[in-house]
């Protein structure tokens, strides 16, 4: 199970770590040669929102466990899944493969925790 809430939380971060990009330096995911403003309205729109839910997703599981705990971790990885969406849509494959795996850690770890 440790290695489990482990992995979970590595994958949790390394999302944090995208969505923090996505505010600082929004043409690395979006591959635009120069961003808008509306691209980085939207990458800090996503920051504001993914980095809390990020950690939470990392940190619940390594100090509880229970209800309250896989309902983070659900929230995470329905987040996940409308990443994966997105992947598909624009035809991002490390999205798709990335937020695919993510996602399923985040739901198996609900289940384990619970």
């Amino acid at each position: 199970m440790i290695v489990l809430v482990v992995a979970n939380a590595v994958l949790a971060v390394a999302s944090v770590a995208f969505a923090v990009v996505a505010a600082v330096r929004p043409a690395a995911l979006s591959h635009s040669a120069a961003p808008t403003g509306g691209e980085r309205f939207y990458g800090w729109m996503y920051a504001v929102r993914a980095v809390p839910l990020g950690c939470a997703a990392a940190v619940v599981p390594l100090i509880w466990s229970g209800p309250v705990c896989a309902v983070v971790l659900i929230a995470a990885a329905v987040a996940q899944a409308g990443d994966v969406g997105i992947g598909v849509f624009r035809g991002e494959r490390g999205m798709i493969a990335g937020s695919s795996v993510a996602g399923a850690v985040h739901v198996l770890t609900a289940v384990v925790v619970w």
